[in-house]
């Protein structure tokens, strides 16, 4: 069983993704990775987002967890982050031709139009609507 920890890092109404090209395969992911087993989720998302893109983030509120083969992935949001997005660690080093990882700004109204899996969009999607609806909200 391995758990993951994912953070959505937001831009006025962009989000931070890392555009996959793997084997022949284009598809989008959110940054994040393995939970330690000695760590919680939430300190594993903040470590894996630094890594992954060298932004140091507070996080905010759990959005959502999903679950499938008993692998259990956090979502969280950035409540604020500084710094450059830039890739790094083990994405980093595996950056080939074949093996690609591009950080990328998309647009959430084009989340539907991209190649990333419609629960993790949902997810996004509904929290953006509910901040949408509560006057001040802030993640």
């Amino acid at each position: 069983m391995r758990h993951r920890a994912a953070v959505f890092v937001l831009d006025n109404d962009k989000v931070l993704l890392f555009h996959r090209l793997k084997d022949g395969n284009e598809y989008y992911a959110v940054p994040g990775g393995g939970v330690e087993a000695d760590e919680t989720p939430e300190e594993a998302a903040t470590r894996e987002l630094k890594e992954e893109t060298s932004l140091d983030v507070v996080l905010g509120e759990k959005i959502g967890e999903l679950e499938e083969d008993g692998n259990r992935q956090y979502f969280y949001i950035a409540r604020s982050w500084n710094g450059t997005p830039m890739l790094g660690g083990p994405e980093a080093e595996r950056n080939s031709p074949d093996n690609s990882y591009r950080l990328e700004w998309i647009p959430c109204e084009k989340l539907g139009e991209i190649n990333l899996r419609d629960d993790i969009a949902a997810l996004l999607l509904t929290y953006m609507e509910t901040v949408r609806e509560i006057p001040g909200k802030i993640g």
